[in-house]
C-alpha cells in the first residue's frame, strides 16, 4: 500500500476522509480528545482488580487501569506520547510507542502541506527536531530539520534556524564538515547570527583547520570586537598555527637531512662498484605523486635502500668509522624453507667469516640439521643472476665486496640474499636444473 493510500485510510476510518478542515471542525477534533482524555482517567479512577466468581477477569476489569499498565495505557493516548518519551529514562533512548491511527491521522494533519502552509510545515518540522535533539536523539533531529528545510519556506529566519539547528545535531554527531556547510548557509541568510558563526568555529577548531578558525573567529568579532568567547578562540588559532608551522619546520629540516645522508650513502656506494636495482616504474608514478613533497618526489626517485624482510628491520646498509660499508645479508635455504639474516655483513669480512660462526666444526646444527648435512666444507653458496636465469657460486674465501662488485650480482631492497644448499646433494642436483 502507497504512503498516500495509507494517509487516506487513516483520515477516513478516524477522522472521516476529510483533507480540508474548518477552525471549527479543529475545535470539534480538540473536544472529542479532552472527551477521550476524560474517559480514560475515570478508568484509572474506577479501575480496580477485582475477579468475577471463577476466578476470571471480565472484560471490563482487563480494561481497568492498574499501577502496572497505566504507562501502556496512556501511551495510546496521542496527547501523553510525547511526555512518555520524556519520562522513559535515559536520554537518548529509543521508545517503542503502540500504533495508533488516530495519532497518525494527527501527525498527518501536523506535516502535510495539503493541511497547512509551507512556513507551518518547516516550523512543524522544526519543534519535532528540537524535541529530538532535547533528547540527544540527534540523528532524528537531523531528519526533522532536514524534512523542515524541504517544504521550501518563504521566511528567511526560520530556514536560518533550520540551517543552524542541522549544523548542531552534525556537530554532536561528530560530522563537523557538515555542521561548517549548514553555517555558512544560515550566514549567507543571516549574516549576523552569532550561534551559526560559534558552531562553525567549535566544528573548525575540532577538525584542526587553524585558518577557518580564525577566519570565523574574526567574523564573529566583527559581532562585538570584546566577545571573550571568539577572542579566546583567535587567541588559539594563531598559537596552534605557529605550533603546526614549527612543526612543519621541523619535519622539513628532517627531511632534508635524511636526503642528504641517503645522497651520501648512495654515492659511496657507486663509487664501491655495488649495483643496486633501481626502483620499478610504477613506483614513481603512483597515484597521489602530485601531493608529496619536492623531497619525498627525489627520495621515491632514488634506488631502495630500505630493506622489507620482518628480520631486517632497523637494520639497513651504513657506514663505519672506517668508512667500510656494512649491509644486511639474507641467507636462504630452500631445501627446508628457511632463512637467515645477518644484521651485520662488513664488506671485508668474507663468508667464511660469518659461516663459521654457525656451520664450524664446534658449532651445533641448526634445529632443523637433524642429520647435520650443513657443514661449513659441505655448502654451496650461489646468488642469482636473474638477467641470465642463472646460478653464480660465492667461494667462501670471497668477500662480500668482491661479490657485491661483480656486474651479475643485483642487489635489491638494499638487502643482498644468498641462496645456501649442501653440495651434490639430491636437492642441490634437482634445485639447479631450473636455471640455464
Amino acid at each position: 500500500m502507497s504512503d498516500t493510500n495509507w494517509k487516506e485510510n487513516i483520515l477516513k476510518e478516524r477522522l472521516g476522509g476529510k483533507t480540508d478542515w474548518t477552525d471549527a471542525e479543529r475545535v470539534e477534533l480538540s473536544r472529542q480528545l479532552d472527551r477521550d482524555l476524560e474517559e480514560r482517567f475515570d478508568q484509572l479512577i474506577l479501575g480496580k482488580n477485582k475477579s468475577n466468581g471463577s476466578g476470571d477477569k471480565t472484560a471490563e476489569e482487563k480494561e481497568a487501569w492498574t499501577e502496572d499498565n497505566w504507562k501502556e495505557k496512556m501511551s495510546e493516548h496521542p496527547i501523553f506520547t510525547p511526555f512518555l518519551q520524556e519520562s522513559s529514562g535515559e536520554k537518548g533512548a529509543e521508545v517503542v510507542v503502540p500504533d495508533n491511527p488516530l495519532t497518525d491521522g494527527l501527525t498527518q494533519l501536523k506535516f502535510s502541506p495539503e493541511h497547512n502552509t509551507p512556513d507551518e510545515v518547516a516550523l512543524n518540522f522544526k519543534d519535532d527536531g528540537v524535541h529530538h535533539f532535547k533528547y540527544r536523539k540527534y540523528r532524528l533531529a537531523v531528519a526533522s530539520f532536514s524534512e523542515g528545510l524541504k517544504a521550501k519556506c518563504s521566511d528567511t529566519e526560520l530556514l536560518a534556524q533550520l540551517l543552524n539547528n542541522r549544523a548542531a545535531a552534525y556537530f554532536h554527531l561528530g560530522n563537523f564538515r557538515s555542521s561548517i556547510r549548514d553555517c555558512e548557509q544560515a550566514v549567507a541568510l543571516k549574516p549576523d547570527y552569532r550561534k551559526a558563526i560559534a558552531r562553525a568555529a567549535e566544528s573548525a577548531d575540532r577538525l584542526g583547520h587553524w585558518d577557518d578558525l580564525s577566519k570565523w573567529a574574526d567574523r564573529g568579532l566583527q559581532l562585538d570586537p570584546a566577545d571573550p568567547f571568539f577572542v579566546e578562540l583567535r587567541t588559539a588559532a594563531e598559537q596552534e598555527k605557529a605550533k603546526t608551522e614549527r612543526i612543519t619546520r621541523k619535519k622539513l629540516a628532517e627531511e632534508n637531512q635524511r636526503l642528504l645522508q641517503l645522497k651520501h650513502l648512495l654515492s659511496e656506494i657507486e663509487k664501491k662498484g655495488v649495483h643496486l636495482k633501481p626502483k620499478s616504474s610504477s613506483t614513481k608514478g603512483s597515484p597521489g605523486e602530485h601531493e608529496t613533497s619536492d623531497i619525498d618526489r627525489q627520495l621515491l626517485s632514488l634506488p631502495d635502500v630500505e630493506p622489507c624482510h620482518p628480520s631486517a628491520v632497523g637494520s639497513k646498509v651504513h657506514q663505519n668509522k672506517a668508512g667500510d660499508l656494512v649491509w644486511p645479508v639474507l641467507l636462504v635455504y630452500p631445501e627446508f624453507q628457511q632463512t637467515d639474516f645477518i644484521q651485520h655483513f662488513n664488506e671485508k669480512h668474507t663468508f667464511q667469516d660469518q659461516l663459521e660462526v654457525v656451520f664450524g666444526d664446534g658449532s651445533p646444527p641448526p634445529a632443523w640439521d637433524s642429520q647435520r648435512q650443513y657443514t661449513l666444507s659441505r655448502l654451496s653458496i650461489t646468488y642469482e643472476d636473474k638477467a641470465a636465469n642463472n646460478l653464480v657460486p660465492v667461494q667462501l674465501g670471497d668477500t662480500l665486496h668482491d661479490t657485491l662488485t661483480d656486474t651479475r650480482c643485483l642487489v635489491q631492497a638494499g638487502t643482498p640474499s644468498f641462496i645456501i644448499m649442501v653440495f651434490g646433494s639430491k636437492f642441490y642436483k634437482n634445485f639447479i636444473t631450473k636455471y640455464n
